[in-house]
C-alpha cells in the first residue's frame, strides 16, 4: 500500500512528462489490472470456488473501499504523503471500536491504551484541529480527505474481517473487491475522465500489481487475525510511506513534531507486541 501512495503521488502531482489529474481514472485503471493480475490465482481452483453467499455485504465493502481510496487519492494532490498517511490513522479508533461493537472482539487494556496512544502519535503530527480552524493553514479543508478516508476504509476493514470469519476465501475477498471496484469507480471517472498519455501505462500497470497483491495479503491477514489485533501494524505503512516521499519526491520530515507523533506510534506498536508475547509465554508455561 505505500507503494500505491508512492506510485499516485508521482501520477498527480510530480510526473515531469505530464501529470494525470484525475483519481477516478487512476482507480479504474488500478482495478482493471489488478483483476488481471489476479487470474492466474483464480485459475488454479476454478472460477466455480467464487461462488458467495453474501452478495450485499461484498457490495457495501466495494462501495467503502471506492471512496475510501478516491478521498486518499486526491489528498496526495494536496499534501505530502506522510501527513496524509498520518491524518489517516484516525482510522483505528472507528476500526477498534466498531469491532468491539458489530463483531464482539476482545477490548483488553493494552489493545486500549495502544490505540490511544497510536491516535496522540498521529494528532501530535498532523494537528488538524488547528488545519481546519487556521484560515491560513496550508491544509485547511483538504485534511477531511485523508480523515473521510479512514472511516471509510475502517468500515471496509470490519466487512472484510466479517466475511473472511464466515469462511470467504483471501482469492474471493481480493477477486470480488477489485473486480466490482472497476464498474462502479467508472462511474466517477466518466464525470472525471482524462485519458491516460503513454507515459502513464507504465506506471498504472505497475499501480495494478501493487493492488492485487497488497488486497490478497490483506484479506489473507483477515482470515488469520482480528482487526484489533492486526491494526497497530498498518502504522508500518507510516514509516515506508515517509520513506518513499524523501527518496523519490525529496519530502523529507523536518517537523519535530513529526518525529514525536512516530515514536510514539512506534511505541504503540511495542506496547500490543510485548503484552500479546507475555500472554502467549504465560499460556505456554502453564501448558508445559
Amino acid at each position: 500500500f505505500a507503494g500505491i501512495n508512492g506510485v499516485v503521488r508521482y501520477l498527480t502531482k510530480v510526473c515531469p512528462l505530464g501529470v494525470l489529474d484525475s483519481e477516478p481514472v487512476i482507480m479504474l485503471f488500478q482495478n482493471i489490472f489488478g483483476t488481471l493480475f489476479l487470474f492466474p490465482l483464480l485459475l488454479k481452483p476454478g472460477f466455480s470456488n467464487l461462488s458467495t453467499r453474501y452478495p450485499f455485504l461484498h457490495g457495501i465493502r466495494v462501495l467503502m473501499a471506492v471512496l475510501g481510496i478516491m478521498l486518499l487519492y486526491k489528498s496526495f494532490k494536496y499534501m505530502p504523503i506522510a501527513e496524509a498517511i498520518a491524518l489517516s490513522f484516525t482510522g483505528p479508533i472507528f476500526t477498534v471500536i466498531a469491532a468491539w461493537l458489530l463483531l464482539r472482539e476482545s477490548m483488553g487494556i493494552n489493545r486500549i491504551l495502544a490505540v490511544i496512544l497510536s491516535l496522540i502519535g498521529a494528532f501530535i503530527i498532523a494537528r488538524p484541529d488547528l488545519a481546519l480552524v487556521n484560515e491560513n493553514s496550508v491544509l485547511g479543508w483538504v485534511v477531511l480527505f485523508p480523515i473521510g478516508s479512514a472511516i471509510a476504509l475502517a468500515w471496509n476493514k470490519l466487512i472484510t474481517r466479517t466475511l473472511a470469519t464466515r469462511g470467504e476465501t483471501p482469492q474471493i475477498l481480493a477477486t470480488y473487491l477489485l473486480l466490482f471496484m472497476t464498474p462502479v469507480s467508472l462511474i466517477p471517472a466518466i464525470y472525471d475522465w482524462q485519458t491516460p498519455e503513454p507515459h502513464h501505462w507504465p506506471w498504472l500497470i505497475l499501480l495494478g500489481a501493487l493492488a492485487a497483491g497488497a488486497h490478497f495479503s490483506f484479506g489473507k491477514a483477515y482470515a488469520l487475525a482480528e482487526v484489533t489485533f492486526l491494526t497497530p501494524f498498518g502504522f508500518l505503512k507510516f514509516l515506508l510511506s515517509a520513506l518513499i516521499g524523501y527518496l523519490a519526491f525529496s519530502e523529507f520530515p523536518t517537523n519535530p513534531t513529526l518525529w514525536i507523533g512516530m515514536a510514539i506510534i512506534f511505541l504503540s506498536i511495542v506496547l500490543i507486541n510485548y503484552k500479546i508475547s507475555l500472554y502467549s509465554t504465560a499460556k505456554r508455561f502453564k501448558s508445559n
